[in-house]
């Protein structure tokens, strides 16, 4: 199967993430981005491992305070 030229955007995850990501990580971009934004910005992977991997790599990359926020699957 071929993608069409309008999908591709290089062979590396470097190009991928700058493809996908590359107004959030500029280092010039000040105040929030729409969330239109993020729903455009979905990177799928069939492994959590890569999906920590890739989460990591943009994490080093942009700038600003960084937060963890944990979550539930069910109430005490």
């Amino acid at each position: 199967m071929e993608l069409p030229q309008h999908m591709q955007c290089g062979d590396d995850m470097d190009s991928l993430i700058n493809a996908l990501y590359g107004e959030l990580l500029d280092p010039n971009h000040n105040g929030p981005l729409q969330d239109q934004y993020y729903l455009n910005c979905t990177i799928l992977s069939a492994k959590n491992t890569e999906v920590d991997d890739i989460n990591q790599i943009i994490l080093e990359r942009s700038s600003g305070d960084k937060s963890v926020y944990l979550s539930a699957d069910s109430v005490p």
